[in-house]
């Protein structure tokens, strides 16, 4: 039997105190919009259709439920939508560019412990509702929520854009059948910039706002598993990549960074030589990249993408 839920409206009061909650535990942003089925669902379903997701089979497995978040939580109200910035300036790993989200603890653990408390605090004021949250790991999209929640903008790069806090942004987002004080869906501020676009050293930057993974630094170098065919120049980019953010104007102007102990970066991977890097064995491995998100492409993976800079080199 499927369980119901009489909607229950959280009122100004009780969603101001959330929200302050919220940013209490180290959320910068707060928003929230009304669920329905995604408005631009033909274009995902086209970014899929065109392999734009190239292995990351999983996106396309759970793609009705992006689509609807009512497959996600029956009787879904309303989706909330949370930011963290992060570390801001250029970092390196044994002397190769490292995308700065990945400079200090893996934000999947940070963030879910405080959504966690976020999801505690509604249920515990409203037992009769039902809430599920994720950190970039369920069938949400969290960019375009964000966007209908008036946080931001999904740029010509694909990444949220804040005019308050730039680009180099966490998402968290919460599904609840409570009702709460929804924002107005953000207008787009690109206007005719196409800075990322002919920034991009791969060309993966394919229309405004999508992004083919096969040719993405970032995929590639995280996600992609085995030998590179044909891979491009990674441009130093050991694991990651910001170039798209890098040379947009609005994360240089109104970036905020963080100073949250977890996402600084380690001084160890600055410290660290390519020679080091080249022959770790695995316990070392995973004793320097312990509780980082960089053990996501594992010894391996990160071993393998040095090489193909090294390579590049000679």
């Amino acid at each position: 039997m499927t369980e119901t839920h009489n909607t229950q409206r959280v009122n100004a009061d009780e969603w101001a105190a959330f929200q302050a909650m919220a940013i209490e535990l180290g959320f910068a942003d707060v928003g929230a919009a009304p669920v329905q089925p995604v408005k631009k669902a033909q274009a995902v379903v086209d970014w899929v259709a065109n392999g734009y997701h190239a292995d990351m089979h999983w996106y396309a497995r759970g793609l009705e439920k992006r689509l609807d978040p009512r497959l996600v939580v029956p009787e879904a109200q309303s989706i909330i939508v949370l930011t963290t910035p992060y570390h801001a300036e250029p970092v390196t790993l044994a002397g190769k560019k490292l995308a700065r989200y990945a400079c200090g603890d893996d934000y999947h653990d940070v963030i879910l412990k405080r959504l966690r408390q976020c999801t505690a605090w509604l249920e515990g004021r409203f037992p009769d509702s039902a809430t599920r949250h994720y950190v970039d790991t369920g069938p949400v999209l969290e960019r375009y929520w964000a966007q209908e929640s008036g946080l931001g903008w999904i740029g010509k790069n694909g990444n949220l854009i804040s005019r308050r806090r730039g680009s180099y942004l966490f998402l968290a987002a919460m599904v609840t059948t409570l009702k709460v004080p929804y924002g107005e869906p953000h207008r787009d501020f690109c206007g005719s910039c196409r800075a990322c676009i002919d920034a991009c050293p791969t060309d993966a930057i394919v229309a405004d706002g999508v992004v083919d993974s096969r040719k993405c630094i970032s995929y590639l170098t995280i996600e992609h598993r085995g030998p590179f065919e044909d891979a491009p120049d990674f441009a130093d980019w050991l694991f990651g990549c910001d170039i798209c953010q890098e040379v947009c104007p609005w994360p240089s102007k109104f970036s905020e960074g963080t100073e949250q102990e977890p996402f600084l970066p380690r001084p160890a991977y600055a410290e660290l030589s390519e020679s080091a890097l080249a022959t770790m064995d695995q316990p070392a491995f995973s004793e320097l990249f312990r509780k980082s998100p960089i053990k996501r492409t594992k010894k391996a993976g990160i071993q393998r993408n040095l090489q193909h800079l090294q390579a590049k080199r000679e």
